[in-house]
């Protein structure tokens, strides 16, 4: 999978993708969990430049999104972070 030609406006990220020699076009919509850290970017809407049509299978559509999508690791950087405060 190849990502390229992203737009950014406000929360909204449109992402051109090559998977399997077809070329896709993905809008994604960045949502943050109420009361909770961090964020992801939500699925709303994708097409096959080629022929129109959502013909990937959700396992293919998750790949992507994993890919896109950060993972947190909040304990993790508290500690890095209070490492290097207790280090100075």
């Amino acid at each position: 999978m190849k990502l390229s030609n992203m737009i950014l406006h406000k929360d909204i990220l449109l992402i051109h993708a090559d998977i399997n020699n077809n070329d896709y076009i993905f809008t994604v919509k960045w949502t943050m969990p109420v009361n909770k850290k961090g964020g992801e970017w939500e699925l709303k809407s994708y097409q096959n430049n080629s022929n129109g049509e959502q013909d990937l299978s959700n396992d293919q559509v998750q790949a992507f999104l994993n890919q896109i999508n950060p993972e947190w690791d909040w304990e993790k950087d508290k500690e890095q972070i209070e490492r290097v405060i207790d280090q100075d």
